[in-house]
């Protein structure tokens, strides 16, 4: 039996981290490029994409950046041609970049926000799954993990349209069946409370944001307060061949409000 260290290792690997310029995508970038792999780093935020890649960079890993709207069919169809064309292989997908749409119910949204929303954090992961599958299947097979949220599977009230979008995904399981004939593996997972800065942001904005947030919080059946690190960890397994007969699952990362 190969021993357990063999397994998180990602050396040659190449990963994609979309939304990676900032937050737990960032975390979660950092993570990877710890554990070995090569990186492309797609981002909208073009200055802070470029310093990220620089500073994660080292003599082991090659980190670039590419400026990326998710959104856009053709241009990620393009990035990603071009991320294989430079490293000449892609074996792992975040789909972590999403925008916030900080109002709690529905009926006070603005269709554009609503509208917004949808084309970031439903259509940028189904566009990037969709063009990096024939790369990963030329690898020999890959990951794809969908970076969503607790809400989509429990009732707590928060950002109406962010979470709608991140319910919409819960489709790990039909694209495991679609991608697994070609050695493609699809898991989602569902981060907390662990305050990145967007959603520290968006709490300075929004009071009742900040209370429903408390009230999660206090709802963890444990005591310790989750961080970005926490989530990258459980990115890495599912990026790694320590998970490499798991495929359709999804994990969350709460700490327990959504068991509660």
């Amino acid at each position: 039996m190969d021993p357990l260290s063999t397994y998180f290792p990602l050396k040659n690997k190449v990963a994609l981290v979309t939304g990676a310029a900032r937050g737990i995508a960032l975390h979660i970038a950092c993570a990877l490029s710890a554990a070995g792999a090569h990186l492309a780093i797609l981002d909208e935020r073009e200055q802070e994409g470029g310093v990220i890649a620089g500073l994660l960079g080292s003599k082991l890993t090659e980190v670039r950046f590419w400026q990326l709207d998710v959104s856009d069919n053709d241009a990620v169809q393009r990035v990603m041609v071009a991320v294989e064309a430079h490293f000449g292989r892609i074996d792992i997908l975040i789909n972590s970049a999403g925008v916030d749409a900080s109002q709690p119910y529905a009926n006070g949204l603005l269709q554009k926000h609503w509208e917004k929303a949808m084309q970031a954090n439903v259509n940028g992961s189904i566009l990037c799954s969709k063009h990096v599958a024939p790369a990963m299947e030329r690898a020999g097979g890959g990951s794809i993990v969908n970076v969503l949220s607790p809400c989509a599977v429990s009732r707590v009230q928060a950002a109406a349209a962010d979470h709608a979008a991140k319910a919409t995904l819960r489709m790990s399981s039909m694209n495991a069946m679609r991608y697994a004939t070609q050695n493609i593996r699809v898991n989602a997972i569902h981060p907390g409370v662990v305050r990145p800065p967007a959603l520290a942001a968006a709490m300075r904005k929004r009071d009742d944001l900040t209370q429903a947030l408390a009230d999660r919080a206090e709802l963890q059946m444990q005591t310790t307060r989750g961080s970005a690190t926490d989530v990258a960890a459980a990115v890495l397994y599912l990026a790694s061949d320590a998970s490499r007969f798991v495929t359709g699952g999804e994990l969350v990362i709460d700490a327990g409000p959504c068991h509660s």
